[in-house]
């Protein structure tokens, strides 16, 4: 059930269980929080979201954590978090070593060498909004914010020198041409020598290899090249061995572009077909047993789908590994949404921002299933106080991968002031729902709406070769209820909107693709807003948020899978 990168060498082992736990409440100053006079009561699960138990549901505050682990005397090295929401702090041995913000995002923590065995570790959460502590998550997110180690944590014993990350670009998917960039921790070295082993054989030497900033750099040629698509999701690993450390990666041979107003994958147009998908339970929140992973995506292929767009901040590497295997391309998307003029005039959300998004791009990069990066959902883009923002972000993405595509979601899209600078055209809109209250017909605004905007982008000089993706679409439906009207919430009027936003997708070829809002029903506000969102959930889904199917899965169903047997016929 672990991610990738793998180990042979190294040593590791993962601290989840049950942690001791204590939640002081919201009335905690944190820095005057003295973490080794708590006295804990209780027992969590590690990963979990301790808001999601019936004990703390809805409540927010400061909460710790506390664990301990055998590690070796004089020994270096590492605790690896991927994910703990939202704001933390890490004590090792009684003294803060970390930090850390936003969730979603993976980070690390060192493990100085001591004279004793026994470490004591003790995680502070809070889940509480703070301008400060917390800049890049808000009060108005469409979607629940949830306190707790959400996903797990593994600790390293690390050499003097060591593996930070290993990734594999493809430069010819026919012939199996790749490159091969290592970051290295630890003793820089002015040279290393590496042994690299393909898909477990093959072993090859490479001496005195120069290393520049920490980075070493080799171009390689598999032995037995196999391309990966929807169709044929074949992969590879790779194993970096340094003597004193090592790593194995899986990556697949693909090329995606854009160009002439298609996104091309191995040179051939593809037709995205898919939906936007958030980590989430009603049980669990965004701490997903391994087993829920596997009926998404077991549920996502049954709809047809061959796309997902993660929802709105990167997903569990698990999640990525199953659509690599399974061969669903991916849309990743680091935290963001609906942010103003007043957050991209704030240098510390600026920074936050950039840092966050080049960490899901180092951790997720060798993943074949991610097509494309995108940031900062339906920000304010049409404002000059954006650019500085919008700009760096899209320049930090080809910088640190020119592979891929670079995106982002905007509802501005008659006055986006940034469109020009990416390689695909993503906009959310919502005909026959928002907007619609005063129509007699709101299913009969949704076709000229949805033509009227592409014709519009299309028109425009500097985004004419641009492929389009619908990235947002949909409308609310409660499951189970059904009305002789047919009316907005009930599974009759959504199921029909969907039939004519997914016919329009696939027979309209100015349209690369869609990824429908919601793959399913997920927990919002707690608050006044929810008064706008029955039951405190976002209700667009097409399973409710135990996964059971309204009859618009069966109507996007039936059209994603005859689209995709007429262009794949067997």
């Amino acid at each position: 059930m672990n991610a990738y990168p793998l180990f042979k060498r190294r040593k590791t082992f993962c601290l989840d269980g049950l942690w001791e736990f204590a939640f002081l409440g919201d009335g905690v100053d944190l820095d005057l929080l003295d973490v080794d006079g708590i006295h804990f009561e209780d027992r969590l699960p590690v990963p979990s979201a301790f808001d999601a138990y019936p004990s703390y549901a809805g409540k927010r505050g400061t909460a710790v954590y506390r664990t301990e682990f055998d590690f070796p005397v004089e020994c270096g090295g590492m605790i690896e978090f991927l994910s703990a929401g939202s704001y933390c702090r890490i004590y090792l041995d009684g003294q803060q070593v970390c930090a850390h913000h936003p969730s979603y995002v993976r980070f690390t923590v060192p493990i100085p060498p001591c004279t004793f065995p026994r470490r004591d570790l003790r995680v502070v959460i809070d889940n509480r909004f703070h301008p400060k502590r917390t800049p890049l998550q808000e009060s108005f997110f469409d979607f629940y914010n949830y306190g707790g180690i959400l996903r797990s944590v593994t600790v390293h014993e690390l050499p003097e020198t060591f593996l930070e990350y290993c990734h594999v670009v493809p430069r010819d998917v026919v012939v199996g041409d790749i490159e091969l960039t290592v970051y290295l921790g630890g003793h820089l070295p002015p040279e290393i020598d590496m042994n690299i082993m393909i898909d477990g054989r093959d072993a090859m030497l490479f001496e005195n290899l120069p290393v520049n900033d920490g980075v070493a750099r080799i171009s390689l040629r598999l032995p037995n090249p196999t391309t990966w698509s929807p169709e044929a999701p074949n992969l590879h690993t790779l194993a970096v061995d340094i003597g004193q450390d090592d790593m194995i990666v899986r990556f697949g041979l693909r090329e995606v572009r854009a160009q002439g107003g298609k996104i091309l994958l191995n040179g051939k147009p593809v037709k995205l077909l898919g939906v936007c998908r958030h980590e989430a339970h009603p049980q669990f929140g965004p701490a997903l047993p391994y087993q829920q992973l596997v009926q998404d995506v077991e549920l996502l292929q049954d709809l047809g789908c061959n796309f997902v767009r993660g929802s709105h901040y990167p997903q569990d590497q698990r999640f990525l590994d199953l659509c690599d295997e399974r061969g669903i391309l991916f849309f990743e998307e680091s935290m963001g949404w609906g942010q103003n003029k007043s957050h991209f005039t704030n240098p510390e959300f600026v920074d936050a921002q950039l840092n966050q998004t080049k960490t899901m791009i180092l951790t997720s990069f060798n993943h074949p299933c991610v097509l494309m990066w995108g940031f900062l959902n339906e920000g304010e883009s049409d404002v000059e106080e954006a650019r500085h923002c919008y700009e760096s972000l899209i320049a930090l993405i080809r910088k640190t991968d020119p592979s891929r595509l670079v995106t982002y979601a905007s509802f501005k899209r008659r006055t986006d002031l940034f469109l020009h600078l990416v390689d695909v055209v993503c906009y959310n809109t919502y005909p026959g729902w928002y907007n619609a209250f005063d129509d007699e017909d709101p299913l009969g605004q949704v076709l000229p709406k949805i033509r009227s905007d592409v014709e519009f982008l299309s028109g425009r000089e500097d985004l004419k070769d641009k492929p389009f993706l619908l990235s947002e679409i949909g409308g609310g439906a409660l499951y189970g209820w059904k009305d002789p009207l047919n009316g907005p919430w009930t599974e009759e009027f959504q199921a029909e909107l969907l039939k004519i936003v997914c016919g329009e997708v696939v027979g309209n070829d100015a349209i690369s693709g869609v990824s429908i809002w919601q793959f399913f029903d997920g927990r919002t506000y707690n608050c006044g807003r929810a008064l706008g969102r029955p039951r405190a959930f976002n209700n667009k889904g097409l399973l409710d948020e135990y996964r059971r199917p309204k009859q618009s899965y069966f109507q996007v169903r039936k059209i994603f899978r005859e689209y995709t047997s007429a262009s794949c016929p067997e």
